[in-house]
């Protein structure tokens, strides 16, 4: 269901949903989104299962007392990036790509921490089905972020009704 999407709102929404969380384990969350930021075109609930799924994990890899970054900004007239930033255990480079296969769970992490190692590789179908492209930048011992790009709404007269393949992105 592609639409005009406003990324603040949804990002807002979310972390309310999970102030519980990061509340009871005192997780700073700092958001950075500016006032001028468009809308994105895409489905809402799928965009919104993506934030969801990286400011969850984001929350499971933070120490209590840590800290995450949720950043928006408009790089070009056709993409918005969007990236969630933790300062947890970081992810060793020769996995930042597999992570984003289905069933992957790092080995140093997955006793540790619940899941079965499907969510990156929703978003990353997610964010592809919508012409973007999704990855880490992270290093042993100082965090992950996790950044994707999604395309700005250009009007109805524009905007092709239907999604892409995912072979397109910035």
């Amino acid at each position: 269901n592609p639409q005009k999407i406003d990324l603040a709102n949804i990002s807002a929404e979310i972390i309310l949903e999970l102030e519980k969380l990061w509340l009871t384990r005192n997780i700073g969350i700092n958001t950075d989104v500016p006032s001028d930021l468009p809308s994105v075109f895409g489905d809402q609930r799928r965009i919104g299962q993506v934030l969801l799924n990286l400011i969850e994990n984001a929350l499971k890899y933070s120490e209590n007392g840590g800290k995450i970054s949720i950043t928006m900004l408009h790089r070009t007239d056709q993409w918005v990036e969007i990236s969630i930033c933790d300062d947890g255990p970081g992810i060793p480079e020769k996995e930042q790509k597999r992570i984003f296969l289905d069933q992957v769970r790092l080995p140093q992490t997955s006793e540790n921490t619940s899941g079965f190692g499907i969510g990156l590789s929703v978003c990353r179908r997610i964010v592809e089905v919508h012409g973007g492209k999704i990855w880490v930048v992270s290093e042993v011992g100082k965090g992950a972020c996790f950044v994707f790009t999604l395309p700005v709404w250009q009007g109805p007269d524009k905007t092709e009704g239907t999604l892409t393949s995912g072979e397109v992105g910035p």
